[in-house]
């Protein structure tokens, strides 16, 4: 009936607009055409909506009165009010039928806009409907009962709660994962999510703590007592899981809460039918991998509380009836901060000190705390170090003896202890150093031992024994890892008596004396300390000593001979960004030295004779101030990664590499040119750093290398080296890189696969293009001063995939430069263009419909003919456009079906010294989360922003406005009412302009400036 109804309102509404086009001029029948389209659309579609909305109507319906024959069920109060509003729908479209026989209605509907609204209310019927559940309820029984639970504390607590129970509410999402450190209120948060559906919403809630003992036995006898399920003896899993599948499908929107999950569950032999319909499941775990294990489809982190929040936790779990006076709750606060954030933790520290109100028992209270965080003490029996034990226990799972030995885990996660308090360590660093220390398997190959080292790290940030942190100045949100407080303060309580840790304290300026190294000493860490100097005549008797680290130091400038004497068993030793000028020759006499790392020792220029360290597999002298190879390096024959970049090294003696063909790393100075034929000859070599003097060079490593060339990194220089006018990335390469300087291209063949950063620079022979610059892989492009090139590609014809991988293209002063010829359909990953003093390029884009969907940043600088960036039918990652000092550009962007380019994530747009510039091309409607606008000397622009016939927008994230010497400007069209954020506003040589906005009103400026 309804169908018909609408079907009715068509027809007429088709009659109404012939009957009146006669009567209209051009213009207003040309726009009555478009609002009959319009509504003709609208009523379609409300049309099919409507008719969906009514069989879901009767469907419902006829569920409940089924159900409720039972006399045991009743439908649910929102189903039936939810039935209500679709009734009230119907009943609006019938009346819209009746007045449809009047012309004026139609006309009257074409602008108020009724069946719109109808829209809206049919497709919010619908959305409530799938989030129903179960339509009936159980006229007596349990859903479940509300679980006794601590307070909420934190804002991320907050957070977490409401996300996950709009993830349920969704009806998107049939499992999600809760995973976090032991103590830190996982449980707690699973308890208020219970506690929540409950209130809410009328489905059941099973709660079932699964305990590190599990069995699918104990797990379905849980489950079955909650739901009152009788197994009638029945011992087999099979059959059990089945009776427990069929009861649980019959239970529609339920929530399965597993609490304290350690290892994978296989739910189906369990006999929970997982889904959104069925049954929903929450799991809490301290271990990131049982949730992908469990295919959560969404994970939690929960993590640590800030300070403030802390000590609101502490003050609270006090209750204190009398409240302590400001010193006592000065130190009170210290004593909550040595929790490091860990509810579990503070709840039981401050559960200790109830009542307790004298200043002298806060004082010995984190006096003795704080010793045992540092290690002196251990942290005892309490909850909190067992639970953080247990964790680590369970790295070795498959550990059946009483023997204490651990295993690479463990000794990896140990290994981060030695690392000051709080600090943020990079990963590559972290794989360097298992490496180094030999806690990888020395059997391997290379590369294979960082790929284990890196598998190692993820595991133990799963596992929350390591946390992910950005780190300093980086963008990155995992590049870096620390090792929460707690954590550390019960790694060394592990090693106590094997380790000495003093790091981080830039007030110790002297080591610990002889009578605080004991005996058993493994490992001493005195990483980053204040230390100067290591008095004459010390010597450690540690014969069981394997690590001593004291890079970091920057002031220690004297070891003395004595010092290395009874360290016989030393492994790794690590002296780096230290100021040390010579090493003892003492240091000769470790003959089990694995390690030997000096890297930035910038005045070390005295090294003693190494040839008897025999075991010796690594060496770093990169950075030092060595004039020439150490004597002896050529006879360590077990040597497997040596680093030489060193500033002032002469030479290296013809016929080293010769000696040492166990090499896996080599890095030498750029400015020194290496013997390829000694380099070819390191059948194991994986990373290497050198220059070459040809081409030809380059093509016989690549040649001999053969199929080992797609598993090594590199970083060589082919050409001439200008220490000014080249500027390489140091460091250990992880990728290949390739830089060509004033050396001859003709024979293209030599870029080998895999080639991810390509340098060139200062090629004079003329070429058309550079297609086979594009092998692939290719993520980064550079190309400078290279007067030759006309276009980065040949032709566009066949090198669409060459191109797939590119990120970055820099282009600097290049005299013959004509275009870029991206091929169709574009640089799918192309993510930075830059490009400056090419003095003949015209356009960026010459291709029609040319894509760029991952292009971020737009840099053009110094393009005297440059004319316009061209036609760009979609850059939807665009964020900063940065465009100066191109004398001949008119136009921006040029969209050939809508004028305007839609760049919904631009935060940044330069335009400086742009005289010719008519048209930038961007629409301000298009562009809501722009911060910065900058426009200076376009002596030809009239308006930055092309909304023509659209009244003043908004651009509610703008931050700074700047105007100046734009002559010819007349209006910017933005309304002061739609800059909330507007801080600094600049007018300034913009005769033209009457108004900078559009509408009346004030604005909390920091800086504003206005002059015509």
């Amino acid at each position: 009936m309804l169908s018909q109804i609408l079907e009715s309102i068509l027809t007429k509404l088709g009659e109404s607009f012939l009957s009146k086009l006669v009567d209209q001029t051009a213009d207003n029948a040309y726009n009555n055409v478009n609002s009959i389209k319009d509504i003709e659309l609208i009523l379609k579609v409300l049309q099919k909506k409507l008719k969906s909305l009514c069989a879901k109507a009767f469907d419902v319906e006829e569920e409940i009165k089924n159900s409720e024959l039972s006399g045991r069920k009743k439908r649910k109060r929102e189903v039936e009010e939810w039935l209500e509003e679709v009734r009230s729908i119907e009943k609006q479209v019938v009346e819209l039928g009746t007045q449809v026989e009047s012309e004026g209605f139609i006309m009257r509907l074409m602008d108020g806009g009724l069946p719109a609204k109808l829209i809206d209310e049919v497709d919010l019927l619908v959305e409530q409907s799938r989030n129903f559940g179960e339509l009936v309820l159980d006229v007596c029984g349990s859903r479940g009962d509300k679980l006794l639970t601590n307070g909420m504390v934190g804002e991320a607590f907050n957070e977490n709660l409401e996300t996950i129970l709009k993830q349920l509410e969704s009806r998107h999402v049939s499992s999600i994962g809760v995973y976090g450190m032991g103590g830190v209120g996982k449980t707690t948060l699973a308890k208020h999510i219970h506690n929540r559906i409950l209130q809410d919403s009328q489905g059941r809630v099973i709660w079932v703590t699964v305990s590190q003992e599990f069995s699918v036995t104990t797990l379905q006898d849980k489950i079955a007592r909650f739901i009152g399920l009788d197994f009638g003896g029945e011992d087999n899993e099979d059959i059990r899981a089945a009776r427990l599948h069929t009861t649980l499908s019959q239970m529609k929107n339920s929530v399965l809460i597993l609490d304290d999950v350690w290892e994978n569950i296989d739910l189906s032999k369990v006999g929970c039918p997982i889904s959104v319909e069925c049954c929903r499941l929450i799991i809490t775990t301290r271990i990131l991998e049982v949730c992908r294990q469990i295919c959560c489809q969404k994970v939690i982190p929960v993590k640590t509380l800030h300070h403030h929040e802390a000590w609101k936790l502490f003050n609270e779990t006090l209750r204190n009836e009398i409240e302590l006076d400001s010193s006592a709750e000065e130190i009170a606060r210290s004593v909550a901060k040595l929790c490091g954030g860990l509810p579990l933790a503070i709840v039981t520290v401050a559960g200790s000190m109830r009542g307790e109100r004298a200043i002298y028992t806060w004082r010995n209270a984190y006096a003795e705390l704080r010793e045992r965080i540092s290690g002196n003490d251990g942290m005892g029996d309490g909850y909190v170090y067992k639970v953080l034990k247990y964790s680590f226990d369970r790295l070795n799972r498959n550990r059946h003896s009483q023997s204490n030995e651990f295993n690479t885990l463990q000794h990896c996660f140990l290994h981060c202890a030695l690392y000051p308090e709080d600090e943020e360590i990079f990963r590559e660093c972290l794989v360097r150093k298992f490496i180094s220390g030999g806690m990888v398997d020395e059997r391997k190959t290379r590369r294979a031992q960082i790929e284990q080292g890196y598998y190692i790290l993820d595991k133990l940030v799963n596992v929350c024994l390591l946390e992910s942190c950005a780190g300093p100045s980086s963008f990155d949100p995992t590049e870096c890892l620390k090792m929460h407080d707690l954590l550390r303060s019960m790694a060394l309580n592990i090693c106590e008596g094997k380790y000495m840790v003093r790091a981080g304290d830039m007030s110790l300026i002297e080591i610990p004396k002889e009578a605080e190294w004991a005996k058993d000493l493994e490992k001493v860490s005195f990483v980053k300390n204040g230390i100067r100097r290591i008095e004459e005549g010390m010597s450690p008797d540690c014969p069981k000593l394997s690590t001593l680290l004291l890079f970091g130091n920057y002031w220690l400038e004297f070891i003395p001979d004595s010092f290395f004497s009874k360290m016989q068993g030393l492994c790794t030793l690590d002296l780096s960004w230290t100021s040390i000028t010579k090493l003892p020759n003492s240091i000769c006499a470790l003959k089990s030295l694995k390690a030997l790392l000096l890297e930035w020792c910038k005045y070390l220029g005295n090294v003693p004779y190494l040839g008897e360290m025999k075991e010796l597999r690594e060496l770093n002298l990169s950075k030092t101030a060595i004039t020439e190879v150490p004597q002896g390096v050529g006879e360590l024959f077990n040597l497997k990664f040596l680093a030489m970049n060193a500033d002032k090294l002469n030479k290296v003696p013809r016929g080293l590499f010769l000696k040492l063909g166990n090499l896996q790393h080599l890095e030498l100075p750029l400015y020194i040119e290496v013997e390829v034929e000694e380099i070819e000859n390191l059948k194991l070599l994986e990373e290497f750093s050198g220059r070459m003097e040809n081409v030809n060079d380059l093509k016989s490593l690549i040649t001999s290398w053969g199929s080992r060339v797609r598993g090594t990194c590199y970083r060589i220089l082919v050409g001439s080296y200008h220490e000014d006018k080249f500027n390489i990335r140091e460091g250990i390469c992880d990728n290949k890189e390739l830089f060509l300087f004033e050396c001859n291209l003709e024979d293209e063949r030599i870029l080998a696969e895999g080639i991810v950063h390509l340098t060139i620079k200062g090629i004079v022979q003329q070429c058309e293009g550079l297609g086979i610059c594009f092998v692939d892989g290719l993520k980064r492009l550079r190309i400078e001063r290279c007067g030759g090139i006309e276009y980065i590609l040949r032709s566009e014809a066949g090198l669409s995939s060459q191109m797939s991988a590119v990120e970055e293209i820099e282009l600097y002063e290049l005299d013959g430069m004509k275009g870029m010829r991206i091929p169709l359909p574009g640089a799918p990953n192309l993510v930075v263009i830059d490009i400056s003093k090419c003095r003949e390029i015209e356009e960026i884009f010459e291709t029609s419909s040319l894509t760029l969907p991952k292009l971020n940043t737009l840099w053009l600088k110094e393009l005297p003919r440059l004319r316009k960036v061209g036609i760009l039918s979609s850059a939807p990652n665009l964020e900063y456009i940065d465009i100066s000092e191109c004398e001949e550009i008119e136009e921006i962007f040029e969209d050939e079906e809508r004028d305007c380019l839609a760049l919904p994530k631009l935060k940044y747009v330069q335009l400086h010294d742009l005289p010719r510039l008519r048209k930038v091309g961007i629409s301000l409607s298009r562009v809501p989360n722009l911060i910065i606008i900058s426009v200076t000397k376009c002596g030809g622009l009239e308006d930055v922003f092309d909304d023509e016939g659209t009244s003043s927008l908004t651009l509610p994230k703008l931050i700074k406005l700047k105007l100046k010497e734009l002559p010819r400007m007349r209006k910017v069209g933005i309304l002061l009412s739609g800059v909330p954020n507007l801080q600094l506003i600049s007018v300034r040589k913009c005769g033209e302009i009457e108004d900078v906005f559009d509408d009346e009103g004030t604005g909390s400026f920091i800086c504003k400036s206005f002059q015509r």
